[in-house]
């Protein structure tokens, strides 16, 4: 398979999700992307035998605690002589968004990390990524799994090089911002899964999706993201002037979203990009309010 094509109708996927909800979904999910043969399991000793018959090339697994920790699981594939595939690709799937918690998932083997709920299309372009450009699977005494090192510059560093071969700069290393990037992309498509489940007059879904855009706030101003927190507090800001009403615009609110999308992926060597996306939603918030407001009058 080569990065051009990605057809998985050959591959096989598991999920581990002791939600039976959460897990239909996601089944359903992989299965519209192609997958023919896609296995659920409730939990991870369950999920250990069907990894063992199967053989998954693809594994997206809850982040249990407790008894059949999930972490455990991630390092019983990548390091256990049982396991058919210890290079099989694996997703942390978890409502979690802590900068830890992704550094923590990431350092056990896993390849990506999904915050819930999931949209379809995240999952769709982080499981084409993975699949079609591996990293290279390393073992060393301390860490088994994917390769945590880029491939290929990435625009989104800015920070000191610190391989001998590199130029040095100034800021942050691989490792963090590829965590970073990886928790941001997840926040924007936990707000994308509530938007595109809002429909005008549903209070109850416009208060997911403000309360969703509150948590990409939160997490954008944690990883430091100016531009990312500015452009969502403005899609906060429409949500509190409409209300959970029937004035808030479904399509207004999906057409913001998918601007914080493109925001999100934009490298941020490209701050000229990410700041025209992030004034333009400004202006389309502020014609909506004055809108709004000569309505009132």
């Amino acid at each position: 398979m080569n990065g051009d094509e990605f057809d998985p109708s050959g591959l096989t996927a598991l999920v581990v999700d002791d939600n039976h909800f959460e897990r239909g979904i996601s089944l359903d999910q992989l299965r519209s992307m192609g997958f023919r043969r896609a296995l659920g399991a409730a939990n991870t000793m369950e999920g250990w035998d069907t990894l063992k018959k199967a053989n998954p090339d693809v594994i997206m697994l809850e982040w249990f605690d407790g008894a059949g920790d999930g972490l455990d699981f991630v390092r019983r594939v990548r390091q256990s002589e049982e396991a058919p595939n210890r290079a099989a690709s694996i997703f942390m799937l978890t409502s979690r968004g802590a900068l830890a918690d992704v550094e923590t998932a990431r350092r056990a083997g896993v390849d990506g990390y999904l915050r819930k709920p999931i949209s379809a299309l995240a999952l769709q372009q982080r499981v084409r990524t993975v699949v079609t450009n591996p990293q290279p699977f390393i073992a060393t005494p301390t860490y088994v799994g994917p390769c945590r090192r880029r491939r290929r510059p990435d625009l989104n560093y800015l920070g000191p090089r610190r391989r001998l071969d590199d130029a040095a700069d100034a800021s942050l290393d691989d490792a963090e911002i590829e965590v970073k990037a990886q928790l941001a992309r997840a926040s924007v498509a936990a707000l994308e899964a509530h938007a595109k489940a809002l429909t005008s007059g549903d209070a109850k879904a416009a208060r997911h999706v403000f309360k969703a855009a509150q948590g990409l706030i939160e997490v954008a101003e944690q990883i430091g993201d100016a531009m990312l927190a500015s452009a969502t507090r403005e899609m906060a800001r429409y949500l509190q002037a409409q209300g959970a009403t029937e004035r808030l615009d479904p399509e207004v609110v999906r057409t913001h979203v998918a601007a914080l999308h493109q925001l999100a992926h934009l490298p941020h060597a490209l701050g000229g990009e990410r700041e025209a996306v992030a004034k333009s939603l400004k202006r389309m918030v502020d014609k909506k309010l004055r809108q709004l407001a000569s309505d009132a009058a």
